[in-house]
């Protein structure tokens, strides 16, 4: 008598996985659908861009900004110009020989 009611059991286990995965599966392609649809309309949101170019922006203005002291304060320095003055000195004279 366990015997035919652990078949159905067992039977009704296997239909509700099936089942269940086939939900899991759906699942995951609507929330990778939706996550692709709200990126690109992300993408093209002019708010979006116009902040996304600001940053940019101001990102390579700071950087030429912090390059170009940087170089002044190099340039400035007594010991680097008398090594960068030496190392001329050095590379002229070994292409005159």
């Amino acid at each position: 008598m366990a015997i035919p009611w652990g078949l159905i059991l067992l039977a009704a286990i296997l239909i509700a996985s099936v089942c269940v995965k086939q939900e899991i599966k759906e699942g995951i392609q609507y929330g990778a659908r939706c996550a692709v649809f709200e990126a690109a309309s992300l993408t093209f949101n002019p708010e979006v861009v116009t902040s996304a170019k600001q940053n940019l922006k101001e990102g390579i203005e700071f950087v030429a900004k912090t390059g170009k002291e940087g170089m002044k304060d190099l340039i400035n320095d007594p010991q680097i110009k008398q090594d960068l003055k030496e190392a001329l000195e050095f590379s002229g004279d070994k292409f005159r020989k």
